[in-house]
């Protein structure tokens, strides 16, 4: 069974149309509005129907216990196919939800359940808070096997590349430009984890290594952390008890541990390996690290939903005094970044969700002096009710691409919780000991999910530094193979990403490839430019060369180009 739990502020629907194996209904269950309610999105699975009444007792239990902790006043059991590929028989997926239903009753948690095979209109206001969206995949305990002996021959069959249904999805959309210049591949091996082909990680790398250099100015130093740690670290954290569902868990050596859904508690864990001093303060510490979070297949899409993604966190320690000013630094380094990009972004204040940690006080502090830095700035902001991080409100960033679209990306959250639960301290000036003030930041936010955007942004015309091919060498004819090789080694040994074409085909066939693959520039060798020593230019997306260029005047060119900062000198030469 695959569910999906939204605690929400209200549920309506109403009956459109029936299918042959809809329920039979009266006038007044073919609508509904319900508050307060917690929704439960279910679909009954063919292999449910081996053991009913095992998968029903858990997800009953399961229902009533996450109904009680976010304090649903009613759950709806909404019949919903499209979470599973592999759906049980109609008249089983019927008898399963009356099933649960009746279990539910008996636990007196107020149940309702919505009609069965009949489409339907419905609206839904989800609260927004950690535990508002919940996935669920109920399974029936493992038998006991004898081991299994596999040829691999027969196995290598079943190991897929995902297919991609071209005919929903628009030309610019980042997975058709990802296979078209070959950036990335999904496998259903590893579903909703990227293949990163050589062309892609270039750009990911680039990406990063610009993030690294930042960062090392603005004072921040780069920490790893371990992929996979034991649940008393996250217990300790309180990730457990507000995303145990959302994380994946093994064993070994008899204990049970965690594959990381988030960096911040093995951060703090760096933290408290030496005793601290508040001449250390701010301190501020940055990690490009992978992180594994439990998504329903049916929402995975591309790199924007992924399970196993590339986190660009960083943490400040710091006293209540500096808050103020590394709040400032952080939105002014997240400034500098979306600029270069050419994102416009607006802001968003979260607030203290229901389910918050720690004492109100500290809440009420937090958000005041969130506000004050966004009034100060003069930032015209939104307010998100209820949708501050479980342990302090957040300053939320909405970036806006070429399309139109908006995307919530870079994030600053205060945090007085972990601290006190993990009982980091400083000593102060004063000799004794303190705790310090924690702010959790992203800029990239997924760095997977970055990289679409830009995909979709740039519509693959990707700027030279991030560009995985930036020249490619053409030779007019076979007699222009000598001097366009010598001219590709020289652009390889001053370190461009550089491909040599001596291919028999004509120059327009040659130029054609590499204006579909997005290639910057584009050099051609004929014999003028033998004789005079100088190279044929071309820019991607124009139309003609420019002829007679000087190697040195184009390689100072591509040098001023070729960094971050460079895109706005691209045009200078070839005016």
């Amino acid at each position: 069974m695959k569910t999906l739990y939204i605690h929400s502020d209200y549920l309506e629907y109403a009956v459109k149309k029936p299918t042959p194996v809809a329920d039979q209904i009266t006038e007044d269950e073919k609508q509904g509005r319900f508050e307060e309610v917690l929704v439960a999105f279910i679909s009954v699975e063919k292999e449910d129907e081996s053991d009913p009444d095992a998968i029903a007792e858990r997800v009953t239990e399961d229902l009533a216990q996450v109904s009680k902790k976010v304090g649903a006043n009613t759950v709806v059991l909404y019949p919903y196919a499209h979470l599973s590929s592999s759906l049980s028989s109609p008249d089983a997926g019927k008898k399963m939800l009356r099933t649960v239903e009746a279990m539910l009753r008996e636990k007196g948690v107020k149940v309702h359940r919505a009609p069965f095979g009949w489409y339907k209109s419905f609206k839904i206001s989800c609260k927004g808070h950690p535990l508002s969206e919940l996935s669920r995949e109920m399974r029936l305990e493992a038998k006991k096997v004898e081991v299994e002996k596999y040829d691999p021959s027969v196995m290598l069959k079943q190991i897929s590349k995902t297919k991609l249904s071209k005919g929903d999805l628009k030309e610019n959309d980042h997975r058709i430009i990802g296979q078209k210049l070959d950036l990335f591949s999904f496998y259903d091996v590893a579903p909703g984890m990227v293949f990163w082909h050589p062309k892609g990680l270039v750009i990911r790398n680039a990406l990063i290594d610009f993030w690294r250099a930042e960062h090392r100015k603005a004072g921040y130093v780069e920490i790893k952390t371990p992929q996979v740690m034991s649940d008393v670290l996250w217990k300790t954290s309180g990730h457990w008890e507000h995303y145990k569902d959302n994380i994946f868990l093994t064993n070994y050596d008899d204990r049970q541990f965690v594959v990381k859904p988030m960096n911040c508690p093995g951060g703090i864990l760096v933290f408290n390996s030496k005793d601290r001093s508040y001449r250390e303060l701010p301190m501020r510490v940055g990690e490009i690290g992978e992180v594994h979070r439990v998504e329903l297949s049916g929402v995975l899409s591309g790199l924007f939903r992924v399970i196993q993604f590339t986190q660009d966190d960083a943490h400040v320690y710091c006293t209540e005094d500096q808050l103020e000013s590394e709040i400032n630094g952080i939105i002014e380094l997240v400034s500098r970044f979306y600029k270069l990009f050419g994102f416009q972004y607006r802001m968003e204040l979260s607030t203290r969700p229901e389910n918050y940690m720690g004492q109100l006080e500290q809440w009420n502090k937090a958000e005041g002096l969130l506000r004050k830095v966004l009034e100060d700035r003069g930032v015209k902001y939104e307010v998100n009710e209820g949708d501050g991080a479980f342990y302090g409100p957040k300053i939320d960033f909405k970036i806006k691409d070429s399309l139109g679209r908006e995307w919530q990306t870079a994030t600053i959250q205060v945090d007085f919780q972990m601290p006190e639960r993990f009982q980091i301290k400083y000593v102060g000036d004063d000799g004794k000991d303190h705790r310090p003030i924690m702010l959790h930041r992203t800029i990239y936010g997924s760095l997977e999910r970055f990289i679409g955007i830009l995909i979709e942004h740039y519509n693959g015309n990707f700027p030279l530094w991030l560009a995985p091919v930036q020249l490619r060498v053409i030779s007019f004819k076979e007699d222009n193979a000598k001097t366009a090789k010598a001219i590709y080694d020289k652009l390889f040994e001053l370190g461009y990403r550089v491909e040599l074409d001596l291919s028999y085909g004509t120059v327009e066939g040659k130029i054609r490839d590499a204006e579909l693959q997005k290639i910057p520039y584009i050099i051609v060798i004929g014999d003028k430019e033998e004789r005079n020593g100088t190279l044929a230019v071309r820019r991607h997306g124009t139309k003609g060369a420019k002829f007679g260029v000087k190697f040195e005047d184009f390689i100072a060119q591509l040098n001023a180009e070729n960094s971050p900062s460079g895109s706005s000198v691209r045009d200078n030469l070839l005016q």
